[in-house]
């Protein structure tokens, strides 16, 4: 059965908030041992990753890791228009919290899109052949539009879905490849 995307979102966010913590620290350390052996990660240069929510896959492992191996770090910035832009991110960077409830850089370098080797791309929800429900604003479909680096996804198991589980929309821009704990 497919329902709506919005009816899909809120469940997914739901399931995340319900996970209890040791299956979420198992899961998450499963998928970042998994993400540091992909050849994108190996070779990246500049590493796009977002700041998580509570609910989302911890990604300041991911931060601290990628600046130890010397790899440029951005985070995205929201713009108007639904637009976002990438950001260097260190130590003496300084964040603001959005209306979002996200943290975004105030100043800082903006890298454009072709210097990126690499974005680790959030969602709600993933099918194993690279589906991904957003969180419904469309920043990074967007941005993903014109983007032509390597793009993965980390999904926990409560997290992948089933290829009918929503009606993907022809702007949808489906990721290289999706992660999951047990390495399906």
């Amino acid at each position: 059965m497919t329902y709506t995307k919005k009816e899909m979102r809120k469940a997914y966010i739901a399931r995340l908030q319900q996970l209890d913590l040791n299956t979420r620290v198992r899961e998450e350390r499963r998928l970042v041992s998994r993400l540091y052996d992909q050849p994108e990660w190996v070779s990246a240069k500049t590493v796009a990753i977002t700041l998580s929510q509570s609910f989302e896959v911890d990604t300041a492992p991911l931060i601290l890791h990628a600046r130890y191996k010397g790899q440029t770090v951005v985070v995205p910035r929201t713009l108007p228009h639904r637009q976002m832009e990438f950001v260097a991110i260190d130590e003496d960077t300084t964040f603001e919290e959005t209306s979002f409830g996200v943290l975004e850089p105030v100043d800082g370098t903006v890298i454009p899109a072709e210097e990126i080797d690499l974005m680790v791309v959030p969602g709600v929800a993933f099918t194993t052949t690279g589906k991904r429900l957003g969180f419904g604003g469309g920043y990074y479909d967007r941005y993903l539009a014109n983007y032509q680096g390597a793009t993965i996804s980390l999904a926990l198991n409560t997290q992948v879905a089933a290829e009918d589980e929503w009606e993907a929309d022809p702007f949808d821009i489906t990721v290289n490849k999706v992660l999951t704990p047990s390495g399906d």
